[in-house]
């Protein structure tokens, strides 16, 4: 989701609900309002005509639908001013209503009478749609606020932030510089760039540190090991007694597998931290069948059976030195972990690459093998690695890589899109 309608969404909810709680505020002080309001109209009514009894005008002349003054004993005590809703007739709506009735007595010389005078209250009906409608109304007018604020003035709160969004996809260890961002209004915005800056200068720092010991590692091993091979190979032309030639050649396997973890590593960190060029749109049915055509005497050496179904032309987002390491090793990986006289299926379209092949099947999920150093048992002449970069490299280029075994066949897909 993003931010803009997060904000919204919060705004929405909290104004619906502040609505809400002040509609229902204002409903209960208009209710008690009215009935305040309306007591005084009442009290000041009936004072009036109480004046005018006892100005001496018969209050048989005064009586009418909504006045009723009526003779009580002498005796008993003045009332006060009461209030009480009622039913009655009402002539102008032709029916009966609810009304609100007030009575109160008071004494003239000689006669006492109890005044009783009826109004027509609004009814909570009445103040509840009121004040739904008015408050649907002041929602409405909110939400075109909002949505002019939405569409207008955020994007000019949050520029700044898209900015600095901007700024991070395009950060790059390879073009060596560090974030800059420009100062702005708002403080927040200012120490979050400023955080990014210091982060992005430790992080060119770091991947320095690691690139150059990489780099001198790589060297520095390649270089005696260079030697190593060289003396071996002069030794194993020398006569020497069979077990000798075992034992050189075992030094000289296991100097070959030190020399393959150094450039699967590297590889690896290359990859990590995308030292490649940006990838191009290139046509991986030929690269796949230079790869082929370059392990085809691996192939005939295992006896086994090859089956391609490879689209004349499918493209994929690659660099292209990539995209043959990345061929390389799962061919690579079908024909060393095969049997002799199995079978290696390939197929690839626009879409995907998927390759089957035989082989001794694991009693786990053989995902594993995506991860670094892990190998089937028993296999000395692999070093871990092969799968692991292919794995990093479906990172680097949002691929989707999958292992799983199908009908007794080891599967290898790679999805590309």
């Amino acid at each position: 989701m993003r931010l803009l309608n997060l904000l919204t969404a919060w705004y929405i909810l909290i104004t619906m609900v502040g609505l809400l709680i002040g509609g229902f505020l204002i409903y209960k002080k208009l209710d008690s309002e009215i009935d305040f309001e309306l007591g005084r109209e009442l009290d000041r009514q009936i004072e009036a005509y109480a004046q005018r009894v006892k100005a001496g005008v018969p209050p048989d002349r005064l009586n009418y639908d909504k006045l009723e003054i009526k003779e009580i004993p002498f005796n008993l005590p003045t009332e006060e001013l009461s209030l009480r809703d009622t039913v009655a007739y009402h002539d102008p709506m032709n029916r009966h209503e609810k009304q609100l009735k007030a009575s109160k007595s008071f004494k003239t010389e000689d006669k006492h009478y109890r005044i009783s005078y009826y109004n027509v209250v609004i009814e909570s009906e009445d103040i509840t749609e009121t004040v739904v409608i008015t408050m649907a109304s002041i929602f409405l007018i909110q939400l075109v606020i909002l949505g002019f604020f939405v569409r207008i003035g955020s994007k000019r709160i949050l520029r700044p932030f898209h900015r600095t969004l901007s700024k991070i996809r395009g950060f790059n260890f390879q073009q060596n510089k560090p974030l800059e961002f420009d100062q702005y209004a708002i403080s927040e915005f200012n120490k979050l760039n400023s955080f990014l800056s210091r982060m992005s200068l430790k992080l060119l720092k770091d991947y320095r540190q690691i690139k150059e010991f990489s780099e001198n590692l790589s060297h520095e091993i390649q270089t005696p090991s260079a030697i190593i091979r060289g003396k071996l190979e002069h030794m194993m032309n020398e006569d020497i007694s069979e077990n000798q030639a075992a034992m050189i050649q075992s030094i000289y396997q296991s100097n070959e597998k030190i020399n393959k973890i150094v450039r699967s590593l590297s590889m690896l960190a290359k990859l990590e931290n995308e030292e490649f060029e940006a990838p191009e749109t290139i046509n991986l049915s030929p690269v796949l069948l230079r790869v082929i055509e370059s392990m085809e005497e691996l192939i005939e050496m295992k006896d086994l059976n090859l089956k391609t179904q490879i689209k004349e032309e499918a493209f994929v987002k690659i660099h292209p030195f990539v995209a043959e390491v990345l061929l390389q090793n799962l061919i690579n990986n079908s024909i060393k972990h095969n049997q002799p006289g199995g079978k290696i299926q390939i197929e690839l379209n626009d879409y995907s690459i998927r390759i089957e092949n035989t082989g001794k099947l694991p009693d786990f999920d053989p995902e594993i093998f995506f991860e670094r150093f892990k190998r089937a048992e028993n296999r000395s002449d692999s070093i871990g690695l092969g799968l692991a970069i292919v794995k990093q490299i479906c990172k680097t280029y949002g691929f989707r890589p999958t292992y799983r075994i199908e009908n007794n066949l080891h599967v290898i897909s790679i999805l590309f899109k």
